[in-house]
């Protein structure tokens, strides 16, 4: 395993986040561009879809996921990362079964949706959570430049088969938008697992040991990865089920565009966790009034000129009120800060605290959303969303000022 750690050198900081941004770009780039020829119907099946597979991805695989990266990368087994790749299979399956179930129950609730959609999601739903999964595996070894490297090759792919298969038309434009997600996670998936399979030492009779090993210690990870993961997406699912259909087309749409610019907390709380796991930081992240201030006038900048760009581009059919936007780029702000405030809770040793904060995550922003949405509409999920981190943030604030104070 050594040897595909130092596969890649250089500041693997500096590259991760560089490369972070721009598979962003073009994420951000293919979404607008299926979004364009899809129509909102199409769209919003393809957004459920898509969030159904990523949110049952991270509730099966966080756990184990988290119990691999909380190990120093010197100290993970063979046995353990080959068991943690044959758990991430297994989940897959689980996955791709489970998000067709849903499918059809949105289907019953919304629109008739066509047989070969359903054997797209189910191989969409075990791809996604095997590429994730293998990707989460390069990082907890150490190895950020060659997962960050994967994560725009397969962005790139995705382009470019997308591309091919419109361009020869013989399949409906949902479908090609799917085979172009799944060419790419199966070269990227094959890709990583060769690396692996080629890098690792190991009897076959030693899987089962290894998988029980990871199992055992995900039992006992705090769930502060499986609540941010599936808090993330949760508001598009709620939607997608209580609104009529149009609607989770254009916040998808809208959110997807403001998203954008959460790379840089999103790649801030991951360096930050995998220095933690490996020992080498604990440094307190101090955020300034003026800074504060500099990134809610940019955020409100960011949304107007969003809302801008959706009407001229898509027309004013796709547009949502700007309040929506402006209460969406909020949560972001919120929901970076909350983050964190976390890894410093975590850093000090505050995991049990953490985990129990991550719970009432996940309770409050079920509870909220469901009920947001219901009473106020397609607003209610921002504003929920904001309330519940100005809560759990001003509870985390709380548990580091008396850790300090024992200090």
């Amino acid at each position: 395993m050594l040897r595909l750690r130092e596969f890649f050198g250089g500041s693997a900081n500096r590259w991760f986040v560089s490369t972070r941004g721009i598979s962003t770009g073009l994420a951000l780039g293919l979404a607008l561009s299926y979004t364009k020829v899809l129509g909102i119907d199409k769209r919003s099946i393809l957004a459920f879809i898509m969030v159904s597979a990523l949110i049952l991805t991270f509730i099966f695989i966080s756990g184990i996921s988290l119990a691999l990266r909380n190990n120093p990368p010197d100290q993970i087994k063979d046995e353990e990362l080959f068991g943690f790749l044959a758990l991430v299979a297994l989940a897959g399956l689980i996955v791709a079964v489970l998000n067709c179930s849903l499918l059809i129950i949105y289907s019953h609730l919304k629109t008739d949706i066509p047989g070969p959609i359903y054997i797209v999601c189910f191989i969409y739903s075990f791809l996604a959570c095997l590429n994730l999964g293998y990707q989460d595996a390069l990082i907890a070894i150490g190895n950020i430049k060659l997962a960050t490297f994967f994560d725009i090759i397969t962005v790139l792919v995705q382009i470019f088969a997308l591309t091919f298969f419109i361009s020869l038309n013989q399949t409906s434009l949902i479908i090609s938008v799917f085979i172009s997600f799944i060419f790419s996670y199966t070269l990227i998936s094959f890709a990583t697992a060769s690396i692996f399979l080629n890098s690792l030492h190991l009897e076959s009779r030693m899987l089962l040991i290894g998988m029980k090993q990871i199992f055992l210690l995900s039992r006992n990870q705090h769930l502060f990865g499986i609540a941010n993961s599936l808090v993330d997406r949760i508001d598009r699912f709620i939607i997608g089920l209580v609104l009529p259909i149009s609607f989770l087309a254009k916040y998808a749409l809208l959110s997807s565009i403001i998203s954008f610019a959460r790379f840089f907390p999103d790649a801030a709380v991951k360096l930050s966790l995998l220095r933690h796991h490996q020992g080498k930081s604990k440094q307190d992240v101090v955020l300034k009034p003026s800074a504060l201030a500099a990134i809610i006038l940019a955020g409100v900048v960011f949304t107007i000129s969003a809302q801008g760009f959706i009407n001229l581009v898509f027309g004013q059919f796709w547009l949502l009120p700007i309040y929506v936007g402006l209460l969406f780029m909020a949560q972001e702000i919120l929901r970076g800060y909350y983050q964190i405030t976390a890894v410093r809770l975590i850093a000090i040793g505050g995991k049990s605290e953490m985990s129990q904060i991550s719970m009432l995550l996940i309770i409050f922003t079920v509870i909220f959303l469901t009920i947001g949405t219901i009473m106020f509409g397609i607003w209610g999920a921002p504003a929920a969303m904001v309330l519940v981190y100005l809560i759990l943030t001003s509870l985390i604030q709380m548990r580091l000022k008396r850790f300090s104070s024992v200090d």
